[in-house]
Protein backbone atom coordinates (compact mmCIF):
# COMPACT_ATOMS: atom_id res chain seq x y z
CA UNK A 1 0.00 0.00 0.00
CA UNK A 2 1.24 3.23 -0.82
CA UNK A 3 2.08 5.35 2.13
CA UNK A 4 -0.64 7.60 3.23
CA UNK A 5 0.10 11.09 2.73
CA UNK A 6 -0.90 13.69 5.14
CA UNK A 7 -3.16 16.28 3.68
CA UNK A 8 -1.42 19.55 3.25
CA UNK A 9 -2.76 22.77 4.44
CA UNK A 10 -4.04 23.67 1.03
CA UNK A 11 -5.83 20.43 0.69
CA UNK A 12 -7.68 20.66 3.97
CA UNK A 13 -11.24 21.60 3.62
CA UNK A 14 -12.04 24.95 5.22
CA UNK A 15 -14.67 25.32 7.84
CA UNK A 16 -17.53 27.49 6.76
CA UNK A 17 -16.72 31.15 7.48
CA UNK A 18 -18.59 32.74 10.32
CA UNK A 19 -20.85 35.49 9.18
CA UNK A 20 -20.21 38.58 11.30
CA UNK A 21 -22.73 41.37 11.41
CA UNK A 22 -21.55 44.82 10.57
CA UNK A 23 -22.98 47.97 12.18
CA UNK A 24 -23.52 49.31 15.66
CA UNK A 25 -24.88 47.65 18.72
CA UNK A 26 -27.71 49.11 20.75
CA UNK A 27 -25.28 50.00 23.53
CA UNK A 28 -23.10 51.99 21.13
CA UNK A 29 -26.12 53.83 19.76
CA UNK A 30 -27.35 54.71 23.25
CA UNK A 31 -23.89 55.94 24.26
CA UNK A 32 -23.71 58.15 21.15
CA UNK A 33 -27.18 59.55 21.85
CA UNK A 34 -26.17 60.29 25.43
CA UNK A 35 -23.10 62.22 24.28
CA UNK A 36 -25.13 64.18 21.70
CA UNK A 37 -27.85 64.99 24.27
CA UNK A 38 -25.27 66.27 26.75
CA UNK A 39 -23.74 68.50 24.07
CA UNK A 40 -27.12 69.90 23.02
CA UNK A 41 -28.08 70.63 26.64
CA UNK A 42 -24.73 72.36 27.21
CA UNK A 43 -25.12 74.54 24.14
CA UNK A 44 -28.70 75.43 25.08
CA UNK A 45 -27.54 76.44 28.57
CA UNK A 46 -24.86 78.71 27.10
CA UNK A 47 -27.37 80.40 24.80
CA UNK A 48 -29.82 80.84 27.66
CA UNK A 49 -27.14 82.39 29.87
CA UNK A 50 -26.03 84.72 27.08
CA UNK A 51 -29.61 85.82 26.39
CA UNK A 52 -30.18 86.55 30.07
CA UNK A 53 -26.96 88.57 30.33
CA UNK A 54 -27.96 90.55 27.21
CA UNK A 55 -31.33 91.36 28.79
CA UNK A 56 -29.65 92.51 32.02
CA UNK A 57 -27.16 94.62 30.08
CA UNK A 58 -30.00 96.15 28.06
CA UNK A 59 -31.74 97.24 31.29
CA UNK A 60 -28.50 98.71 32.65
CA UNK A 61 -27.89 100.59 29.39
CA UNK A 62 -31.45 101.92 29.38
CA UNK A 63 -31.06 103.12 32.99
CA UNK A 64 -27.78 104.85 32.11
CA UNK A 65 -29.42 106.62 29.17
CA UNK A 66 -32.34 107.80 31.31
CA UNK A 67 -29.98 109.08 34.02
CA UNK A 68 -27.76 110.86 31.49
CA UNK A 69 -30.81 112.47 29.89
CA UNK A 70 -32.01 114.12 33.09
CA UNK A 71 -28.44 114.94 34.19
CA UNK A 72 -27.96 116.92 31.00
CA UNK A 73 -31.16 118.85 31.67
CA UNK A 74 -30.03 119.60 35.24
CA UNK A 75 -26.72 120.96 33.94
CA UNK A 76 -28.41 123.09 31.26
CA UNK A 77 -31.26 124.57 33.31
CA UNK A 78 -29.54 127.02 35.65
CA UNK A 79 -32.65 129.07 36.40
CA UNK A 80 -34.89 126.17 37.45
CA UNK A 81 -32.30 123.63 38.56
CA UNK A 82 -33.56 123.38 42.13
CA UNK A 83 -36.96 122.23 40.82
CA UNK A 84 -35.59 118.90 39.63
CA UNK A 85 -35.23 117.72 43.22
CA UNK A 86 -38.68 119.00 44.22
CA UNK A 87 -41.12 116.58 42.62
CA UNK A 88 -43.13 115.52 45.66
CA UNK A 89 -46.80 115.92 44.75
CA UNK A 90 -46.03 116.95 41.16
CA UNK A 91 -47.96 115.16 38.43
CA UNK A 92 -46.51 115.06 34.94
CA UNK A 93 -48.40 117.29 32.51
CA UNK A 94 -46.37 117.85 29.34
CA UNK A 95 -49.06 120.09 27.81
CA UNK A 96 -49.25 122.52 30.72
CA UNK A 97 -47.61 125.92 30.27
CA UNK A 98 -45.65 126.85 33.37
CA UNK A 99 -44.22 130.31 33.87
CA UNK A 100 -41.75 129.58 36.66
CA UNK A 101 -38.52 127.81 35.63
CA UNK A 102 -38.51 125.92 38.95
CA UNK A 103 -42.07 124.63 38.40
CA UNK A 104 -41.19 123.71 34.81
CA UNK A 105 -38.18 121.74 36.06
CA UNK A 106 -40.36 119.95 38.64
CA UNK A 107 -42.85 119.03 35.92
CA UNK A 108 -40.02 117.84 33.65
CA UNK A 109 -38.59 115.70 36.47
CA UNK A 110 -42.03 114.21 37.19
CA UNK A 111 -42.42 113.29 33.51
CA UNK A 112 -38.92 111.76 33.56
CA UNK A 113 -39.86 109.68 36.61
CA UNK A 114 -42.95 108.43 34.76
CA UNK A 115 -40.77 107.47 31.79
CA UNK A 116 -38.42 105.53 34.10
CA UNK A 117 -41.41 103.65 35.56
CA UNK A 118 -42.63 102.72 32.07
CA UNK A 119 -39.21 101.84 30.64
CA UNK A 120 -37.85 99.53 33.34
CA UNK A 121 -39.41 96.68 35.31
CA UNK A 122 -40.40 98.13 38.70
CA UNK A 123 -38.52 101.26 37.61
CA UNK A 124 -37.97 104.16 39.96
CA UNK A 125 -36.17 107.41 39.22
CA UNK A 126 -35.10 109.83 41.93
CA UNK A 127 -33.25 113.12 41.95
CA UNK A 128 -31.86 114.43 45.23
CA UNK A 129 -30.01 117.61 45.95
CA UNK A 130 -26.94 117.32 48.17
CA UNK A 131 -26.45 120.73 49.78
CA UNK A 132 -23.69 119.46 52.07
CA UNK A 133 -21.25 119.73 49.16
CA UNK A 134 -19.92 122.84 47.54
CA UNK A 135 -20.97 123.37 44.84
CA UNK A 136 -24.37 121.78 45.33
CA UNK A 137 -24.51 118.32 43.79
CA UNK A 138 -27.48 116.47 42.36
CA UNK A 139 -27.67 112.68 42.62
CA UNK A 140 -29.69 110.95 39.92
CA UNK A 141 -30.60 107.35 40.75
CA UNK A 142 -32.43 104.93 38.48
CA UNK A 143 -33.47 101.67 40.12
CA UNK A 144 -35.25 98.60 38.75
CA UNK A 145 -35.96 95.03 39.69
CA UNK A 146 -35.47 92.41 36.99
CA UNK A 147 -37.67 89.34 37.46
CA UNK A 148 -35.79 86.70 39.43
CA UNK A 149 -32.68 88.85 39.78
CA UNK A 150 -33.42 91.32 42.55
CA UNK A 151 -32.90 95.05 42.62
CA UNK A 152 -30.30 96.96 40.64
CA UNK A 153 -29.56 100.65 40.27
CA UNK A 154 -27.54 103.14 38.30
CA UNK A 155 -26.42 106.31 40.09
CA UNK A 156 -25.05 109.43 38.48
CA UNK A 157 -23.68 112.46 40.32
CA UNK A 158 -24.18 115.86 38.69
CA UNK A 159 -22.20 118.90 39.75
CA UNK A 160 -23.35 121.73 37.49
CA UNK A 161 -21.29 124.82 36.86
CA UNK A 162 -22.47 127.68 39.02
CA UNK A 163 -21.90 130.04 36.11
CA UNK A 164 -24.81 128.56 34.17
Amino acid sequence: MPPRSQPTLEARPEAPARVTARGFTIVEILAALLVIAAAVIGIAALYSDAAQKNAEEHLRLQAAELAAEIAKRIEENDAGRVGYAGTVGVVCDPERRIASPVDAASNEAACWQDRVERSLPSGLGTITRDTSRTPVTYVVAVSWSAPGKGAASYVLQVTPDEDG
